[in-house]
């Protein structure tokens, strides 16, 4: 993947990305709890198609929402409630919005998508000068696999086959990982048939990076944020080994302080 930051290697499967996440509702109710808790803006970092920020959005929310994809953010302003977000193209490492946060999340493994240590700690650091000094910060990740810590190519997977407009579309993933870097270079194939038996394959390639608890913490010091909580799950489940899911809210330490 070219690491560029004018490169959107998405553009290319964005209008599959809804139908790959078609049903997928398990973190919402988290995130609206938390709006509850912490009333004010929230910023949604890698908002990708908006489904996490139409949904805040409805129930009164004040968003904005942030992702360097524009094809993304096109179908974003096509969901319902997305005349009440502020869309914003943008890069998360390098945001200056000029205004500070209750809520600031980073959703489903939009983080995975820096590359290098730089780009982690740069995108920390905007994430901290975006946080409120009594808002909290929610970074959701993919938890370690063993897969993960697997050197070279891995088998092609068939994920799913959807109905999609006349016909239907199949997801095919793969990936070849980098442990030594943390660092996996991934594959998506959508096949798209057509009901007269037209083949069409979009094929988009992209880094992802495997965090472990510790890197994710010492992202967060180095911009000068505390991990005070850490969850295995939407519902609030320990964190352990066989956790699906790694996620970690981040305060700034004065506001953990106070009484």
């Amino acid at each position: 993947m070219d690491s560029s930051r004018d490169v959107d290697p998405i553009e290319v499967i964005a209008p599959f990305y809804d139908l790959d996440l078609e049903g997928y509702e398990e973190d919402i109710d988290l995130y609206l709890a938390l709006s509850e808790e912490h009333p004010g803006p929230v910023l949604e970092l890698g908002c990708g198609t908006g489904r996490v920020a139409t949904a805040l959005a409805r129930a009164g929310a004040a968003v904005v929402g942030v992702d360097l994809s524009r094809a993304m953010l096109a179908l974003a302003r096509t969901r319902e409630g997305a005349e009440r977000v502020t869309w914003r193209a943008a890069d998360m490492r390098s945001l200056a919005l000029g205004q500070t946060f209750a809520l600031v999340l980073v959703p489903l493994g939009g983080l995975q998508h820096l590359e290098t240590v730089d780009d982690v700690i740069e995108a920390f650091a905007s994430l901290a000068a975006h946080l409120a000094t009594d808002g909290v910060a929610v970074v959701d990740v993919e938890s370690p696999r063993p897969e993960d810590f697997e050197a070279g190519p891995q088998p092609v997977l068939e994920h799913w086959t959807r109905p999609w407009q006349d016909g239907h579309v199949t997801k095919w993933v793969s990936s070849v990982g980098a442990p030594a870097l943390g660092l996996r270079e991934v594959t998506w194939h959508f096949d798209q048939q057509t009901a007269d038996g037209v083949l069409r394959r979009r094929t988009a390639q992209f880094t992802m990076r495997t965090y472990t608890l510790a890197e994710l913490v010492l992202a967060g010091r180095s911009a000068g944020l505390e991990a005070v909580a850490v969850h295995g799950d939407y519902d609030g489940s320990p964190y352990d080994d066989g956790a699906q899911r790694l996620i970690v809210t981040f305060a700034h330490p004065e506001a953990e302080s106070d009484p």
